[in-house]
């Protein structure tokens, strides 16, 4: 039996640390939780699957733009929130923090098929994006801190895959909806 996991004891403390340390850091934690295979790292998330962390994602993954008017796309600012939830990401993958989901999802880009898998957790909140891979299996792509609001709107247009045992309901629908996500 697996323990649930405690997040607000995983928490990286980032207090007085100016962006390069906190870059310093983040990429070696990285490095040492989800590399486990030197420029990649091999794990499983909480169904068995496989899930591929890369090393040249984490630009991706805990960078944002610093300017989403005029370049969206920029990614030139570390997010301090995803650094300090960063060993969060395989517990949640895992399925042991209690009131997290998994829930099969468009692209944030708007591709429909495969679907992403989204982990969140509520009462946080906060999510874990993985992609399909060509072959089988999963790869991170991106993990942070998400408004509730926007959580919603993501799982709303997907289909539960699970739900940690102790967590029911995982979010509960807007007000006047009957259902939070769309059930195959």
């Amino acid at each position: 039996m697996t323990m649930a996991a405690d997040l607000k004891s995983l928490l990286v403390d980032l207090t007085g640390m100016d962006a390069e340390a906190i870059e310093k850091l983040a990429r070696s934690l990285y490095s040492e939780l989800y590399l486990n295979r030197g420029k990649f790292g091999l794990h499983s998330t909480h169904d068995g699957h496989t899930l591929i962390f890369h090393a040249d994602a984490f630009d991706h993954a805990f960078f944002t733009t610093s300017d989403r008017i005029c370049h969206p796309e920029s990614k030139d600012k570390i997010r301090t929130g995803s650094i300090e939830r960063i060993r969060w990401i395989g517990c949640m993958v895992r399925g042991i923090v209690p009131g997290s989901a998994c829930f099969e999802v468009p692209s944030p880009t708007g591709r429909y098929r495969p679907p992403n898998r989204l982990y969140v957790v509520v009462d946080t909140p906060y999510v874990v994006w993985l992609e399909p891979r060509k072959d089988t299996g999963w790869k991170l792509r991106s993990a942070y801190p998400l408004s509730i609001e926007e959580i919603r709107n993501y799982t709303g247009r997907g289909r539960t895959v699970w739900k940690h045992k102790e967590n029911s309901p995982v979010i509960k629908p807007a007000h006047g909806a009957t259902s939070l996500v769309q059930t195959d």
